[in-house]
């Protein structure tokens, strides 16, 4: 009896530690489609993909800290769907958008403390929020980690852009922070090619109509 419990247990972790390879293996491609997405659709594949991921990684014997990025992953997909949607006129219940993917967010942090990216995150939820404080807040934070990030940049430049005049908002001040954050992107070393890599398109974006 205890043989067959051992084999069972066996087969389930080497069917999990392979669904997990299978994941890990496909995640280049993976986010590459995200960073790329367009279409709701497209944000709502890649939602699947990485919290299917994450479920994976719920369900085995063994984490390691670079498995951030799978909670990474699912928070932005949700994150710039949001965004996308608002973009089209189609905002979704901000709230409950933003407590899942704080929920995501909130597994980075257990596997990676000081992350930088996840607090870029936390600052562009509340600025769908538009609590300003908040979202400058958390670019703060990402600031002390990881002060030449170019994301950090970004969320600068759509806080400026976004913001009332009386709240700081300044078209100019936000186009030198997204010229500032492609300065940027040209010396900034991811420390892996999975790592975030996002933003470059935002600022070029955000340039092009503030001619």
């Amino acid at each position: 009896m205890l043989k067959k419990l051992f084999i069972s247990f066996t087969l389930v972790v080497g069917a999990y530690s392979f669904a997990q390879s299978s994941y890990e293996k496909s995640l280049p491609t993976q986010i590459a489609k995200l960073e790329s997405a367009k279409k709701s659709e497209d944000f709502q594949m890649s939602k699947d993909y990485f919290t299917t991921y994450v479920n994976s990684l719920s369900r085995g014997t063994e984490t390691k800290k670079e498995d951030w990025r799978a909670y990474y992953y699912s928070a932005l997909s949700i994150i710039r769907g949001e965004m996308s949607s608002q973009q089209n006129g189609n905002a979704q219940n901000i709230d409950e958008t933003s407590a899942l993917a704080e929920k995501y967010i909130a597994g980075i942090f257990v596997k990676n403390p000081n992350n930088a990216e996840a607090n870029i995150l936390l600052s562009q939820i509340y600025l769908l929020k538009s609590d300003l404080a908040k979202a400058n807040e958390y670019l703060a934070k990402a600031a002390l980690q990881d002060k030449n990030n170019p994301r950090i940049d970004v969320i600068k430049g759509e806080i400026a852009l976004n913001s009332p005049v009386k709240n700081g908002g300044d078209k100019e001040l936000a186009k030198t922070y997204f010229n500032s954050a492609l300065a940027k992107f040209k010396t900034y070393s991811k420390k892996s090619n999975l790592d975030p890599s996002w933003g470059k398109e935002d600022a070029n974006y955000y340039l092009s109509i503030l001619k």
